[in-house]
């Protein structure tokens, strides 16, 4: 059965799926899955939709703006800055996605 463990890391809590295993006679911590700030389960589930949808809206507006700052010689720095923002917006939200689909399957199975 998997549990929630806390870590502390440069003065901010996270939170991660754990199960314990035995390997070799000794008793093996495995992440299952990394919740973040999330303390909680049933609270990353209701969260992470939002989330990801708020990511997208605000990678497609960051692409946009790429787009309108591209058409400015002058701008062009500041053009593949909100480029690489939307990427990286676009790339989270694919891992909070991925993370989601991850915690519905575990609790599908009975694991959470």
């Amino acid at each position: 059965m998997a549990f929630v463990r806390k870590k502390r890391l440069g003065g901010y809590e996270y939170y991660q799926l754990v199960e314990n295993r035995w390997i070799d006679g000794k008793s093996r911590q495995r992440v299952l899955l990394h919740l973040g700030r999330y303390s909680d389960i049933e609270v990353a589930l209701k969260e992470w939709p939002g989330a990801i949808e708020r990511l997208g809206r605000f990678a497609q507006r960051e692409r946009e703006k790429a787009e309108r700052l591209s058409e400015d010689p002058s701008s062009r720095a500041r053009s593949r800055a909100a480029r690489d923002r939307a990427t990286k917006a676009e790339r989270r939200a694919g891992a909070l996605a991925a993370n989601l689909k991850k915690l519905h399957d575990l609790k599908g199975q009975g694991v959470v």
